[in-house]
């Protein structure tokens, strides 16, 4: 039986005119939010590293690797997070969705805030300052929104809603933290970021919905998602996290090795191998494959220290960052966009391909770091972009435009 959150009135049919459909139905909101920032977040930072040869760069009220790992982290990802979250996290909970008035509004001051700190790098860094506090209120307002459907919510299994509340929560802290604190505390603040907000959503996620989508598609694959596999992935980037922030970074193999043996047999059992035959199958699954290398180059990389050989510098994070969040952010928006624009459940051609490039820059950003060449950087930078504007610009589109089978949503 589904449940209304208590003081909010159910949902009403969305209007099938194109621009209204922007401000009653969440994904397509969201979603469109996120393609814009994604889009300009790739363009930005490739502009800086281009710029890093002798051209001219952008303007840098924050220093740019600081602006860099904050947008990359923190300034879209949130988005797609919270337009999926409103739209299948009733299911989940079975519970009916809010209605537009209790996301309108902070997601749009979110979108503006982000989106302005683009322009907002010509203006003093307090400005910057200002746009993430008026984020972190957006977000910490739109976590209340989900919260209170977990909260109305008469269903057993609330773990994995729970557990991506949890970790949007410690996203908020660390936007909130860059609003107060600003550069000064980007170490932490990229920490938390990465290791205890984005890594726990993404696998969360993936241990909900990738052994589901194999099990119905792939003959003979059954889905495996026990608890303690759940633990221990949601285990591997908060423990790692935790030493980070602790200054106890060089006994992190402990947990990156572990880490890394189970979490490469895992994409063998939930059917790597059988999904290739599906394209939005395969993407899925090919972008997991790339959180089991992350802890590997990692170990890879401790041990090389260990033995007094330079470590892989920052490929490890990219491995993570690109190859397996960037990855798994293109599967799951190119599958919740089809399905809920009337659309076959397929990855075409171009999106195929674009997934590839992908892929090539993953792992030519992690090639960077152990080439001696100058334009490696700049590269890797070109690729990203490559794959993700073009993607953007194909699906923006369809989040204003009626659904092609003519259903309402």
């Amino acid at each position: 039986m589904r449940r209304t959150v208590p003081g909010l009135p159910m949902a009403p049919a969305s209007e099938e005119r194109p621009l209204e459909l922007l401000g009653a139905i969440p994904h397509r909101f969201f979603f469109l939010s996120g393609v814009s920032a994604l889009a300009l977040a790739a363009l930005w930072w490739t502009w800086t590293i281009v710029a890093r040869l002798g051209y001219a760069p952008p303007p840098a009220a924050v220093p740019p690797t600081v602006m860099h790992a904050f947008l990359m982290v923190y300034g879209f990802a949130p988005f797609f997070m919270f337009g999926f979250l409103f739209t299948a996290g009733p299911r989940w909970l079975g519970v009916d969705p809010p209605p537009p008035r209790a996301w309108r509004l902070p997601g749009a001051v979110a979108a503006a805030a982000v989106l302005a700190m683009f322009p907002l790098q010509a203006a003093p860094a307090w400005a910057t300052q200002v746009a993430a506090g008026a984020y972190a209120l957006a977000w910490a307002t739109l976590l209340a929104r989900f919260v209170a459907l977990i909260r109305a919510s008469d269903v057993v299994d609330k773990v994995h809603a729970t557990l991506v509340a949890l970790a949007l929560a410690a996203g908020c802290a660390g936007v909130a933290t860059f609003a107060i604190l600003g550069p000064a505390a980007h170490a932490i603040v990229k920490a938390i970021g990465v290791w205890i907000y984005l890594l726990p959503v993404f696998v969360v996620v993936c241990h909900r919905m990738i052994p589901f989508f194999t099990a119905n598609v792939v003959p003979f694959v059954t889905a495996f998602r026990p608890w303690w596999l759940l633990a221990a992935m949601v285990a591997a980037p908060v423990a790692h996290g935790l030493l980070e922030l602790a200054g106890l970074a060089h006994w992190s193999l402990a947990v990156d090795a572990p880490a890394a043996v189970l979490l490469l047999a895992v994409t063998l059992r939930w059917g790597l191998v059988q999904s290739l035959s599906n394209r939005l199958l395969a993407m899925l699954h090919v972008g997991f494959v790339w959180f089991g290398l992350g802890f590997a180059l990692f170990v890879v990389s401790s041990l090389s220290e260990r033995f007094g050989m330079p470590g892989l510098g920052l490929a490890p994070m990219h491995a993570l960052t690109i190859g397996f969040a960037s990855s798994l952010l293109m599967a799951m928006v190119t599958r919740v966009t089809c399905g809920h624009t009337g659309r076959t459940l397929q990855a075409d051609t171009l999106t195929w391909w674009l997934f590839v490039l992908l892929q090539v820059a993953a792992l030519a950003r992690v090639a960077a770091e152990l080439l001696p060449w100058p334009y490696a950087l700049a590269c890797a930078a070109l690729l990203f972009a490559a794959s993700f504007v073009p993607w953007a610009a194909k699906y923006a589109p369809l989040y204003w435009r009626p659904r092609s089978d003519g259903r309402p949503g």
